[in-house]
C-alpha cells in the first residue's frame, strides 16, 4: 500500500478560481466545480488556465471526484486539483482507488483530511492500465445509458412544446385563466425530523424532492414546488404524501391531469416569482393571479400518455444504470479492497 502523500499532490493554488459570473455557456476551456455536474461552465481566458493534466478533482464539501484529462480552470471555493507525482501510478487507477474508498459525510464540513488518509493498492503498471481499462468500460456504459435518459428527457420537452408551445407567451394562442383557477397551490405542513416515521411509507417532499417518510399523508396525489430554498423544480407524487412547510403543493387541481400541470409550472417558470435576499422565497399570491393557459383535458391526457411511454422506457434505463453501477462497485471492491 502507498499513502496519499507518496501517489498524489495538491496543486490547487496553480490554478486560476473563475468567477460564476464570468462563466460562458461554450468556450475553449471548461470550468470544473464540486458540484455533481461534470463541469459547470467554459472560459476563453488563456491566462492562468492549466495544462499540466490529467486531473483528479475533489470536493472538499462534497466528496465528488472527477477526472479531468483536459486543459482547465476551477470554479468556486472547495475544489481541490489533484496531481498524481507517482510515475509508478496510472492516474485513472488511482482516480478509481478513490472512488472505491468512499468518505463518509461529514455534513458540509471538510473532507480533503479524510481523502488524505485513502491507502493505494499497489500492482504493476500494466496490471493498473488493464485494470482501469475495464472500469472505463464499464462506466462508459453508465454513461451512454445516462445520456439515454436525459434524450428521452428532453423527448418530453420538446412534446410538451410541439402540443402546448410556450405557456409564459401562449404561443399557441390557447384559452387563458388564472393560475389559481387552473392549479390552486398552498403551503405545506411542518413536520420536524423527530417526529418523522422513517420505516413509514408515505414519501415526506422538502423543496428539492423527496426527503424521507412518514406513516401519516396529508394529500392522496398531486405537484409539489419548492417554496423556501431550491425553487423551480416541480414534483408529480401519484401516491399519498406529505408535503413540508418548505413547499408548495397543490390542493386543488381542478379537473385537470397532474402530469400535465407538472410540466405546465416547470414551463411556465416559477422561479420568475420568488423574492427575498438570502434564502429566495415563492409566495403563491405573487403568481396565483398571473394568466395561464387553459388547455382541454382530452389533450392534457395524450400527453400525459406519451410522458407514461417515455417513463416505461426510462424505468428499463435506469435499472440498467443500476445493474451497471453494482458492477462497477463489485469490480472495484475486488480490486481496491
Amino acid at each position: 500500500m502507498k499513502s496519499y502523500n507518496e501517489i498524489l499532490s495538491d496543486v490547487t493554488k496553480t490554478a486560476i478560481k473563475i468567477p460564476q459570473s464570468d462563466y460562458l455557456d461554450a468556450g475553449k476551456y471548461r470550468i470544473f466545480d464540486q458540484g455533481k455536474e461534470y463541469s459547470v461552465g467554459f472560459s476563453n481566458d488563456e491566462q492562468g488556465v492549466v495544462t499540466d493534466y490529467p486531473y483528479i478533482i475533489f470536493g472538499d464539501h462534497t466528496r465528488v471526484v472527477k477526472y479531468v484529462d483536459e486543459p482547465c480552470y476551477i470554479g468556486a471555493d472547495g475544489v481541490k486539483l489533484l496531481k498524481v507525482i507517482n510515475k509508478d501510478f496510472d492516474p485513472r487507477y488511482v482516480y478509481y482507488n478513490i472512488l472505491a474508498k468512499p468518505i463518509e459525510s461529514q455534513g458540509y464540513a471538510r473532507h480533503f483530511k479524510f481523502l488524505k488518509e485513502i491507502q493505494f493498492t499497489e500492482k504493476s503498471f500494466s496490471e493498473q492500465q488493464k485494470i482501469a481499462a475495464e472500469l472505463d468500460k464499464i462506466q462508459s456504459a453508465i454513461d451512454n445509458k445516462k445520456q439515454q435518459l436525459s434524450l428521452l428527457d428532453e423527448a418530453v420537452k420538446s412534446e410538451f412544446v410541439e402540443m402546448f408551445g410556450n405557456p409564459i407567451y401562449n404561443s399557441k394562442n390557447f384559452p387563458t385563466k388564472k393560475v389559481i383557477d387552473v392549479v390552486t397551490m398552498q403551503r405545506g405542513y411542518d413536520l420536524p425530523v423527530q417526529d418523522r416515521d422513517s420505516k413509514g411509507k408515505i414519501p415526506v417532499f422538502g423543496s428539492n424532492g423527496i426527503l424521507g417518510n412518514h406513516n401519516l399523508a396529508k394529500m392522496d396525489k398531486g405537484i409539489i414546488t419548492g417554496r423556501s430554498g431550491t425553487i423551480g423544480e416541480v414534483y408529480m407524487c401519484e401516491t399519498p404524501f406529505w408535503p413540508l412547510n418548505t413547499t408548495l403543493f397543490s390542493n386543488d387541481t381542478h379537473g385537470n391531469n397532474i402530469c400535465y400541470l407538472k410540466f405546465l409550472l416547470e414551463f411556465f417558470d416559477l422561479k420568475r416569482f420568488k423574492s427575498g435576499v438570502g434564502v429566495p422565497t415563492l409566495n403563491r399570491n405573487e403568481f396565483h393571479d398571473e394568466q395561464i393557459i387553459d388547455v382541454p383535458l382530452d389533450l392534457q391526457n395524450q400527453f400525459a400518455a406519451f410522458v407514461q411511454k417515455i417513463d416505461k422506457s426510462k424505468f428499463v434505463v435506469k435499472q440498467q444504470i443500476t445493474d451497471l453501477q453494482e458492477l462497477l462497485d463489485s469490480k472495484m471492491q475486488e480490486y481496491f479492497s
